[in-house]
This record gives structure tokens, sequence and C-alpha cells, in this order.
């Protein structure tokens, strides 16, 4: 055959190069867990719950004049309350399968990054049941999709102190719709409000100042608000806005995820937003949309939710050290009755675990000492990103 030779006519010598650097992976920025209060369960306790006490507030009830040399009688003492918030532990996991032939041939180390994702895996869950019981919104069972409605209309994690009544509406205290001083204080007012619907300045003054009323303890003397990117965009952009690189943070450690303060509170970032798809129902707040509608401040554009925390809003158990309840990997690589040949070997990773509200509001009157020590701010964003 006539004709130069090139590189097209002897295809058959080429082969593809396999770099063994590995891209990085899309790893959700999880950060709530660093606000949690912490309770270590002890080992063979019979403990399948986490319970949390907190003894009434200062009251001037019970203080009255004294009559010289009259003793108070007992009918009059001042008593003191004991309130207890117990929320029942469930156990999650998840297992990853590789095939013996698969260990001999690896280019990679599939074991180490099954590892690696389980426990990614893992830390992303509890970011989601945090953030879902602070929401008041279901945790679905299959894991797949997390949020299908308010507490009671699916599997139920409530610790009794709802986020919302038997109709779904929120509790006033809890939930702050857009620029609060300026926009219709409800879901559904949010869903048609255009000019005011978006996290300004005057919206983290106002939160703080409502969690300040509530006697709502500080975080390492200051409050924060944990959001997304996209309204913390809509924040950066005010002149009140201070990046984290440009202040001293006065001994104090940087969060994972801050970005920077306004008015002293200090911003966090997170990825794993609880987001809703802007609806004219109050109730469609508590379902987690993945058809979203995208940003802007049009109707029924995304509308996002963004945690203002004071300290000891909520509890859950602790994840390190020798806490048998620690998220726990576990590795099977020897044969039995179900693999005789060892064909199989299986990563998985296990998890007892609940996230339980120390600090959401209660309508009921005779739970008048559960105190609002964090608020659930919904807005829309500037951002069409």
């Amino acid at each position: 055959m006539a004709g130069v030779t090139t590189s097209t006519t002897l295809t058959n010598q080429f082969q593809n190069f396999f770099s063994k650097e590995l891209l990085s992976i899309v790893q959700q920025e999880t950060i709530l867990d660093q606000f949690a209060t912490k309770a270590t369960i002890p080992k063979n306790n019979g403990n399948n719950a986490i319970t949390m006490f907190r003894f009434g507030s200062p009251s001037i009830a019970n203080v009255a004049a004294l009559a010289e040399g009259t003793a108070i009688a007992s009918g009059s003492y001042r008593s003191l309350v004991l309130n207890k918030l117990t929320k029942a532990l469930a156990q999650y996991g998840q297992v990853i399968g590789l095939t013996d032939i698969l260990r001999a041939t690896d280019l990679f180390n599939s074991l180490q990054q099954a590892t690696k994702t389980s426990g990614m895996d893992m830390a992303l869950w509890v970011d989601s049941i945090i953030r879902n019981t602070l929401i008041g919104s279901n945790l679905t069972l299959s894991g797949s999709f997390m949020g299908t409605g308010p507490e009671g209309a699916g599997p139920v994690f409530s610790n009794d102190d709802a986020c919302n009544n038997a109709a779904g509406a929120a509790v006033p205290g809890i939930n702050v719709y857009g620029n609060p001083a300026l926009c219709t204080q409800t879901f559904s007012g949010l869903n048609t409000e255009t000019t005011n619907s978006t996290m300004k300045a005057e919206s983290v003054l106002d939160s703080m100042t409502r969690l300040k009323r509530n006697r709502a303890p500080m975080i390492n003397g200051s409050y924060v608000l944990a959001t997304d990117p996209r309204v913390a965009r809509d924040l950066m952009r005010d002149t009140d806005w201070l990046n984290a690189s440009n202040y001293g943070n006065k001994g104090q450690p940087f969060y994972k995820g801050e970005v920077g303060s306004i008015y002293g509170c200090r911003v966090v970032t997170q990825t794993n937003s609880f987001v809703s798809k802007g609806s004219s129902t109050d109730t469609d707040q508590f379902i987690n949309t993945t058809s979203a509608n995208g940003g802007g401040t049009a109707a029924t554009k995304d509308i996002i939710a963004s945690f203002f925390l004071g300290n000891e809003a909520f509890g859950i158990p602790a994840l390190t050290g020798d806490d048998p309840l620690s998220p726990k990997v576990v590795i099977t690589d020897t044969p039995d009755k179900s693999d005789p040949l060892n064909q199989l070997v299986t990563v998985g990773v296990k998890l007892y675990f609940a996230g339980l509200r120390l600090a959401a509001g209660n309508t009921s009157a005779t739970n008048t000492n559960n105190p609002v020590w964090y608020l659930v701010h919904r807005t829309k964003t500037s951002s069409t990103l």
C-alpha cells in the first residue's frame, strides 16, 4: 500500500496513559457538629437515648419583703425546677464490597479509598441529621433524600419540643424570614417578596438582638451564623462585613468554614444547606428539594435556611475518643460460610446517633422554661449562581 505512514496508520501501538495521581473528591463542607453540646455516653450503662438537663430560669416571683423575726413560711419557699430533654438514639450504617479480583488487579488502592469514602459519607449523614433536627424536618429512611415534610408527617425524630405546631406552621420565635424588620413573617410571604428577601446587615443585627433578648448564651463570646455560600456572598457586599483574615480573633481559633463577621456575629459557610423550593404553602419550608428553581429574588425561587446559633442550641453524642457510640469502620477480609472462598472484602461504617434540640421554642403553657437559643433564618439570594 502506497502512501505516508502516520500515527493514524499504526494506531494499534498506542495505549492510554493512566495517571496514578487521583483527582480530588467533591466533598461537602460540613460544619454543624462543632457547635454542638457533646455528651459522652458510657459503655454498658443501659443507655439507648441521649438525655440532657436544665434547671429553670431565674425568677423574682418568690422574693418577698421580710418581717423582722418572722421566718418565711415553707409554703412560700422557691421551688427548683429541673427540665429533662431526651432523644432516642438510632443506628445507621452502610457497606462497600470489593472483589478479590479487583484487589489483585487494582491500579489504585480501592480498599483505602473505600475507607475514606465511608468516613466522608457518615460525616455528611451526621451533618444532615443535625441540620434536619434544627429545621424540624423529617429524615427519610432511604437516606438519599433528607427532608420530606415537618416532623410527624413521616418517620418521626422529634424530641417533643416541636419546631412546628400540629398544622405544620412554624412556632413564633424560632423562624425568621427575609429582612425581618420589613419582610412579611411567613414562608408564603417570603415566596412572593423580592425587595426584602435577601440576607442583609440589618437582618443579622435583628436576629442577634432576638437571641440576646432570649438570653441565649454566646459561643466563645459571640453568636454564630451558619449559612450557605450564596447567602454569605450577599453579606460580603455590605460595608459592615469584616473578612476573617482581617481580625485577630482574640486568641480564639477560627471555626471550620469561618469566612468573616458582621456586627460581631461570626459567619461560617456550609455546602450541605437546607434549600426549599419557593412556595405559597407554609409547610413546604420543611421540604428539602432537589428540583431547585435557582437563585434570585423572584417568586418561587430557592429559599435557603441559615442558622443563628447561641451556645447549647443542640446536643449530640460525642463522636471521638473511647465513646462506644463513636463512628466505627469495620473491614471484613476473612472467609466464612457466606463467602467460603474469600471472594469479597467489605468495608462498613456504622454509627449510633441522634441530634437533640436543647433550645427550640415550645408553645405549651406548661413548658415555658425551654429557651429559644437558635433561629432558623430563611432567605433568598441575590446571586443567580
